[in-house]
């Protein structure tokens, strides 16, 4: 199936690879269906909406840039996303780049998103434990600057 993206123009997708909200992510509630698309040699992913061309959002796995990441999923999730084990799990949070100026871009840490990578099934969750921030800031002011 082809989908049209404001990054990569028009591509081809299989229906297989459409990962599918429960519920939107937040601000997004309506749209549910999306597709991970990389960048060859990055850490950094595109989350694009297959029903919206101009929606996409950078993400990345977290522990690229904050190793001490980790929570738990409570039963409710494991559940919706009928997930059994950590190998189904894929983990990704979203970036923003203030005013695309990558040395300022930050990372949601607070709200990561949980995919199940063989059911295809995602959910956004806030974490209610531990004291992660809404915008972590991925360079310090050395790497910044270089």
């Amino acid at each position: 199936m082809k989908i049209g993206t404001n990054k990569f123009g028009e591509i081809e997708i299989n229906k297989e690879e459409i990962v599918e909200f429960i519920v939107g992510p937040y601000g997004f509630e309506e749209l549910t269906d999306y597709v991970l698309l990389a960048e060859e040699d990055s850490s950094l992913f595109w989350l694009q909406s297959v029903e919206d061309e101009d929606l996409a959002f950078v993400v990345s796995e977290p522990w690229t840039f904050y190793e001490d990441y980790e929570f738990d999923l409570n039963d409710n999730v494991k559940e919706k996303l009928n997930l059994d084990n950590k190998e189904e799990v894929l983990v990704v949070n979203m970036i923003t780049v203030p005013n695309n100026k990558p040395r300022e871009m930050t990372m949601n840490l607070k709200a990561p998103i949980i995919i199940n990578k063989d059911d295809k099934l995602a959910k956004q969750i806030i974490l209610n434990e531990g004291d992660y921030p809404v915008k972590y800031k991925l360079l310090d002011d050395e790497e910044a600057l270089a």
